[in-house]
């Protein structure tokens, strides 16, 4: 696929433009990595003469007439999604770039669906990848519609990449069932609502409701979230349902309302916990709400390496307050905190060491359910994932992440 120059152009010009949030929901307008990118794609939703030019109905059409490569290209304009494009596994959903190919709500309306979702079983041949598309939401703060931008459920080896998420209340991409696969390049803006006050995540995993016993810890499966920017979110983010998930080298910035980086217990609907998480050499920083770096809420895994800045808890261990009462009366609570460990993470401006929240004691204790050194025989999985080459977009510079 050929990309336009002027792609090149936009994405390495000046990232310290003025801020020019769509969704502002923390009402801070401070310069960001991707404010350039956010200001153009603004500029373009803005511009009647470039916007609309297309619908839900036509991104459908493309998905619909896809050839036998597989690949449905989606070409550069605005289109408005007033309903959900269903997109079969194994298809690639490719668009002309995250300033050209745009997928947005009406700002007038109120959505509780995603605005494409890709279904699929574990006997799909092929992989699925979504790239070079932006997808923005309702820009209403008090909107209460739960919607999110894209939807992946129970597929295997999918691609999500150079994209860009922006103001959606539940997530900007959700991950759900028996899903593996990678997000990578990808930038997620705003994805919360003060008229719901919870949800809002960057990217939200939820399993199949079961607890694994035969996990590949540094292996291939489970979600892969690496390379990204999160700019204003809820959680960067969160999991549950048996969910497991890989984190790594992504930038977390201006994160409001509760921890950055997070990991459900048991509760909330579902049946089960965050079964296990691998987070590490991710930048955490610039809080507007300082409480919470990272906090575990459930399950096991291992957190290393990561640089956290000017957070009171940077690295926080709860039990889960969603958790019904006659599952955490006595220890050890059903899907709690577990063989956690927590090594080699560079903090400034709050404890160094991994803090137990109130809900926690005697419940979550140090050598016994977190330990606080190197997980023995623990390799992390292959970086960067091997599914993360050979896309239209991988020779694009994108925007710093590690700053």
């Amino acid at each position: 696929m050929k990309i336009n120059s002027s792609t090149l152009t936009i994405i390495s010009i000046g990232l310290l433009i003025a801020c020019l949030s769509i969704n502002s929901c923390s009402g801070r307008r401070d310069a960001h990595p991707a404010s350039s990118i956010q200001g153009l794609i603004s500029d373009r939703l803005n511009d009647a003469d470039l916007c609309p030019t297309g619908t839900s109905q036509d991104v459908q059409q493309i998905v619909n007439n896809v050839g036998p490569d597989g690949i449905a290209s989606l070409p550069e304009g605005c289109y408005r999604m007033a309903a959900t494009v269903n997109i079969p596994a194994g298809i690639q959903l490719v668009g002309a770039g995250v300033d050209k190919t745009i997928l947005y709500r009406d700002p007038e309306g109120t959505y509780w669906q995603p605005i494409l979702q890709v279904r699929g079983d574990k006997d799909i041949p092929g992989e699925t990848k979504i790239s070079g598309i932006a997808f923005i939401g309702v820009r209403d703060t008090d909107d209460i519609g739960q919607d999110s931008g894209l939807l992946i459920f129970d597929v295997t080896n999918f691609r999500v990449d150079h994209s860009y998420f922006e103001g959606f209340s539940w997530a900007g991409l959700r991950v759900v069932g028996s899903s593996n696969g990678v997000i990578d390049h990808a930038i997620f803006v705003d994805n919360y609502k003060h008229g719901i006050d919870n949800l809002g995540y960057g990217v939200a995993v939820y399993g199949e409701d079961k607890w694994a016993t035969d996990l590949q810890v540094g292996g291939a499966l489970g979600t892969f979230v690496e390379d990204s920017l999160f700019i204003g979110n809820r959680h960067a983010i969160a999991a549950s349902a048996g969910a497991h998930y890989i984190f790594r080298h992504n930038q977390v910035l201006h994160s409001i309302v509760a921890c950055a980086v997070d990991a459900h217990g048991m509760g909330y609907g579902n049946a089960r916990g965050t079964r296990y998480v691998e987070i590490y050499q991710n930048v955490i920083e610039d809080p507007i709400y300082h409480w919470c770096g990272i906090g575990i809420r459930g399950g096991a895994g291992v957190i290393f390496e990561n640089t956290i800045r000017d957070y009171k808890n940077p690295i926080l261990l709860i039990l889960e307050w969603g958790t019904p009462d006659g599952y955490k009366a006595n220890y050890p609570a059903f899907d709690q905190v577990q063989e956690l460990y927590i090594w080699d993470n560079k903090i400034t401006g709050g404890h160094s060491e991994p803090q137990v929240d109130e809900t926690g004691v005697d419940f979550i204790k140090a050598g016994r359910d977190y330990f606080t050194e190197p997980l023995p025989g623990y390799v992390p999985y292959v970086y960067p994932h091997p599914l993360t080459s050979g896309g239209p977009f991988d020779a694009i510079p994108w925007p710093p992440l590690g700053k």
